[in-house]
């Protein structure tokens, strides 16, 4: 038996080596068979020597090499006081990560103090890394919603002198109905464990899990997750992935749009024409989906200028080659496993529209007459939707009507804002991921002044909308300027005199100049 746990084979001692283990560093030496940390970023070296030898002793696996990673849901990492949190959940339906739970102290707070790069739930005193954060909080009886305000340091918490591992019941998970977020959803692909049986067959095609998708009747659909590895480099760049700056796994699903979209894909071979105002969250649902899939996203932004062979592709020539044929993107995407968004499709040119018909129609076939009419078969998994802003709204310059027998090929869903409370999550936990818990009266000042920009958009007096885009900027703006000046940078400055006169006049009735 080792003395000590420095030089032990289960000792992650370099960043690199945490960051391969952990899929994120907690900054110090760590032992990947139980967890253990070797003090903080602060520790003298002579404090992690005493701090080794004491670990080395009570240690039965001591100068063992590890064999399988920690289960870090069952690691206790500190003792909280019970009289710091509620006694009862608050709207814990709405907590899909620790990040969103009043009872999280975010890792901001923890590095500020003891410079562990993890966060930590006070009410079950548990260590938790970035990316264990909605694996954690689908089982957890304690969760409720809210920013954790009283927090700014960790006192009230007891440091235990060493890690232990506890064994704890795993709880059903909760049910996932539509208009309720679900937790389940949530888990990002390489922490999901499968649904239903995984077939030889599934796993010679790249699929490792099937992920269960409700509805509030409990109908079920189910959705393949695929092996990152199975794609290549430049692919997997394109799969979102947990932590991405679009963050796809905090999309709030208020209206069971996940439901709706993978019931088209997967039971009825459909193409979702997804219709809303810009900034309700469209192109995110369809990048939420690639994220929970594991699959590269490809968006596709049509605009007048659009030119049909980048699409489609084209004809090339080399005097070692010849003539030949080079696909353009979406022909590339349509073959391969990949969740495409084709964006405002309907502001495109005539011969855009014409090419993109064929691949909503029953046939979902590519055609490229530039090269002698190929017809190019979708892959099984290639998922496609079109997010279109209405042509009916005037303030959607260059959107047109699509034709009837367009119109036919497609089935519609409708995307608008969701409820004040999901918006407000929403909010918090966009600034969260900026180290920056809003004040709830900064909160709840956006969310009036929207309320009365919303009536003005409404009524023609502000040739813009306002959904959650600029809602976001507002916030996360507000923590660096006043709030004044971050609704001129959000969307104020950009409008003509009159227009943003009218626009600050708003902020200015509900903002203290």
């Amino acid at each position: 038996m080792s003395s000590s746990c420095i030089g032990c084979p289960s000792l992650l001692e370099t960043r690199a080596d945490r960051l391969v283990f952990f899929g994120r560093d907690t900054g110090v030496p760590t032992c990947a068979r139980f967890g253990k940390l070797l003090g903080t970023m602060k520790s003298t070296d002579e404090e992690r020597t005493k701090l080794a030898g004491q670990y080395a002793t009570s240690c039965g696996a001591a100068g063992e090499p590890w064999s399988e990673k920690v289960d870090w849901r069952n690691l206790t990492f500190a003792v909280a006081l019970p009289d710091l949190f509620p006694s009862a959940p608050v709207e814990s339906e709405l907590v899909r990560s620790c990040a969103s739970c009043s009872h999280f102290i975010s890792d901001v707070t923890v590095a500020n103090e003891s410079l562990w790069l993890a966060g930590i739930c006070e009410v079950k005193g548990k260590l938790i890394l970035g990316n264990r954060q909605t694996y954690e909080a689908r089982d957890c009886d304690k969760r409720s919603y809210g920013s954790n305000t009283h927090r700014d340091a960790l006192g009230g918490l007891m440091f235990l002198p060493e890690f232990k591992q506890e064994s704890q019941p795993n709880e059903a998970p909760a049910s996932d109905k539509a208009g309720t977020p679900s937790l389940l959803r949530h888990i990002a692909p390489g922490e999901f464990e499968s649904d239903r049986p995984v077939s030889d067959q599934d796993k010679a095609v790249g699929i490792d899990a099937w992920r269960k998708i409700e509805d509030d009747h409990e109908r079920k659909v189910f959705l393949p997750v695929y092996r990152r590895d199975f794609f290549s480099e430049e692919e997997q760049s394109k799969i979102p992935t947990s932590g991405d700056e679009e963050h796809p796994e905090d999309y709030v699903d208020h209206n069971g749009f996940t439901y709706k979209v993978a019931a088209l894909w997967m039971e009825l071979d459909e193409t979702p024409g997804l219709w809303g105002q810009a900034g309700t969250g469209k192109t995110e649902l369809g990048r939420h989906l690639a994220w929970l899939m594991g699959l590269p996203f490809e968006r596709f932004s049509i605009t007048a200028s659009t030119e049909l062979e980048d699409l489609a592709g084209k004809m090339l020539y080399t005097p070692e080659v010849g003539t030949y044929w080079q696909n353009g993107r979406l022909s590339n995407a349509w073959l391969k496993p990949g969740v495409i968004v084709i964006d405002e499709p309907n502001t495109g040119p005539p011969d855009v529209w014409q090419f993109l018909r064929p691949l909503i129609d029953n046939s979902k076939q590519l055609v490229l007459d530039q090269n002698a009419g190929e017809r190019l078969s979708r892959h099984n998994d290639a998922f496609m939707m079109m997010a279109m802003n209405p042509a009916w709204d005037s303030k959607n310059v260059g959107a047109n009507m699509i034709s009837d027998a367009d119109a036919n090929r497609l089935m519609h869903i409708s995307i608008d804002l969701p409820p004040e409370s999901v918006e407000m999550g929403i909010l918090r936990k966009r600034c969260s991921h900026d180290g920056y818990e809003i004040p709830e009266n900064d909160l709840a000042t956006i969310m009036r002044i929207a309320k009365d920009i919303r009536s003005l958009c409404k009524e023609d007096a502000l040739p813009i909308t306002w959904a959650i885009r600029p809602q976001l900027k507002v916030a996360r703006a507000s923590r660096w300027f006043g709030m004044l000046e971050a609704y001129r940078m959000a969307s104020a400055d950009f409008l003509e005199p009159s227009a943003q006169e009218a626009l600050l006049d708003v902020v200015r009735a509900h903002v203290n100049i």
